[in-house]
């Protein structure tokens, strides 16, 4: 795998349908280990989730009753969610380290969910995206993890289209990326309002429900679809978008946001934006906070920004590659793509390292990773 660019940063990521359960593949321990979840797909087309330890060995694989997305841990428990792909309307909890059966959670009627979610810190409120199609509007639902992921209650999005969402240090504000198009499950995947769509990152306090920020990019980026972010340990926001408008306009697809400051756009060269080819589809910051990695599956590769210097890095070629997560110390990630391959990449360091399980069935990876440790 060859680099496009490599720099040295900074001087110097109810049940399973009842029937199944984790297909189990050993006796793991839950000594201190990390783990990365991710869905994705069998060769014959079957929709999964699998559990990999994070120097490779796979552990468990989890059938599902559609394609997945994203993924949310539970604090201080051993569970896991992993959510539907927009427009679907399951969720499935489960222990990653246990062949028990998982526990599906459904999206309310007239809700399905956008395939994105978070836990409050004592893990008792999982908060899901949602789209409220009926009406038109996003929606936050509040789960209670403690009740069987009995829903509670929901609160407003106060924008189109929630997508993905991070808590901040204080355990209560949501930061949510909405994308700003209008969707209805009648109508597939289909975008139904490219030329009125307004992107938005809200912060929203979970205990009142109330509006705190709405961040907007300039009007004449109002087709640049706010969709995935991560957060540093000191509430700095790093997102990234996806350009709904034509598709020869070069325009900024990462951004950085702090408190009450005004949304950046760091600026990169036109080789940079063409090569990312308008659309990013996942973010991660890595353990120091210091590198935001952002990739772009459509141009096959993975891009590295500076967070204090709020700048382009570098980047990675990795042929569909969309899935990141941090991983080991200073500029360390996990990559993944739509071609099975799972990969250890240094962005300081420009080392890498492909994770594999010879023992294990192939599978293409999807959208997204998530890393934890147990």
């Amino acid at each position: 795998m060859t680099a496009i660019e490599r720099r040295h940063f900074l001087a110097a990521a109810a049940g399973l349908l009842a029937a199944g359960g984790l297909r189990w593949t050993g006796a793991e321990a839950a000594s201190s280990a990390r783990y990365v979840v991710s869905a994705c797909a069998a060769g014959d087309g079957g929709t999964l989730a699998r559990v990999v330890r994070d120097d490779g060995h796979v552990v468990a694989t989890l059938p599902l009753p559609g394609r997945g997305h994203g993924a949310a841990r539970r604090p201080a428990m051993r569970e896991v969610v992993v959510f539907a792909r927009r427009p679907g309307r399951f969720a499935l909890a489960f222990d990653p380290l246990s062949p028990d059966p998982a526990r599906r959670i459904d999206a309310p009627p007239g809700h399905h969910f956008y395939g994105h979610g978070v836990f409050s810190p004592d893990g008792r409120w999982l908060f899901a995206c949602e789209n409220d199609y009926g009406k038109g509007r996003g929606r936050i639902g509040v789960y209670d993890a403690d009740a069987a992921y009995r829903r509670e209650s929901e609160l407003e999005a106060y924008a189109i289209g929630p997508h993905e969402m991070v808590l901040m240090s204080d355990g209560r504000t949501l930061a949510v990326a909405n994308g700003g198009i209008l969707t209805h499950p009648d109508k597939g995947r289909r975008k139904l309002n490219i030329d009125s769509m307004q992107p938005a990152l809200t912060y929203i306090d979970t205990a009142s429900g109330a509006l705190l920020h709405d961040h907007r990019l300039a009007p004449d980026l109002h087709q640049l679809s706010i969709r995935h972010l991560a957060v540093t340990s000191d509430d700095e926001v790093g997102f990234v978008m996806q350009f709904e408008g034509p598709r020869n306009r070069l325009v900024p697809l990462v951004g950085l946001h702090r408190g009450e400051e005004e949304i950046f756009l760091p600026e990169a060269d036109e080789t940079v934006l063409r090569a990312m080819r308008q659309y990013c589809g996942s973010a991660a910051v890595d353990v120091s906070g210091r590198v935001l990695a952002a990739s772009a599956p459509r141009g096959g590769c993975v891009t590295f920004w500076s967070m204090a210097g709020c700048s382009y890095l570098g980047a990675v070629e990795l042929s569909d590659g969309c899935g990141v997560a941090a991983s080991g110390g200073p500029g360390g990630f996990l990559l993944s793509n739509g071609h099975g391959r799972l990969l250890r990449y240094n962005a300081l360091s420009g080392e890498m390292r492909r994770l594999d399980d010879p023992a294990a069935m192939p599978v293409l990876w999807d959208n997204h990773l998530l890393a934890f440790a147990l």
